[in-house]
């Protein structure tokens, strides 16, 4: 049996299928960006879209994000000290991976990457899978309520992995609904 490389696994496939899977995912990460941003402007009572703007991507690089805080939730955002907003709807992450191989895990990479994207130290990761909740992965100088995740990365970071609605209260003091 012969055993295909990724990159033979994806030459095999029809360019025309290429180009449906690839804008079915950015249709997806579209879709979630959208909603990460309704969730966050909800928990203040605001619309969405006086809160948040999508920021276009620059190459294959989103130096602002994939959601940009606006208005007064820009005050409030910077206020808290936090960075740039990335989403990740990917099914392929466990938290297994993270207590197996944390500097290997998918959720870790997808952290480094989102801060190598933005220029930053401190982007504030929030990802989910198919019928699981949101949560959000930052430093570990960011606050928290619990219960959290603490994972440490060995010679590099200190990271909390905390939902969503716990990720806002801890950060800007509203009880979490």
């Amino acid at each position: 049996m012969v055993k295909l490389t990724t990159a033979d696994k994806v030459a095999a496939v029809a360019p025309d299928i290429r180009a449906k899977i690839a804008k079915r995912s950015r249709t997806k990460g579209s879709n979630y960006e959208r909603e990460v941003a309704k969730k966050i402007a909800n928990y203040f009572g605001e619309e969405w879209s006086s809160c948040f703007f999508r920021t276009k991507p620059h190459g294959m690089a989103q130096p602002n994000g994939d959601i940009q805080p606006i208005n007064k939730m820009y005050d409030r955002w910077r206020g808290a000290k936090l960075g740039p907003i990335e989403c990740k709807n990917r099914a392929v992450w466990s938290f297994d991976q993270l207590f197996k191989n944390p500097e290997r895990s998918e959720l870790y990479r997808y952290w480094k990457k989102s801060n190598e994207d933005t220029k930053s130290n401190n982007t504030v990761l929030v990802f989910t899978k198919n019928g699981v909740s949101d949560f959000v992965m930052t430093v570990d100088s960011v606050c928290a309520v619990a219960p959290y995740l603490l994972v440490v990365i060995p010679f590099d970071a200190k990271l909390i992995i905390q939902t969503l609605p716990n990720f806002l209260a801890a950060n800007f003091f509203i009880q979490v609904k």
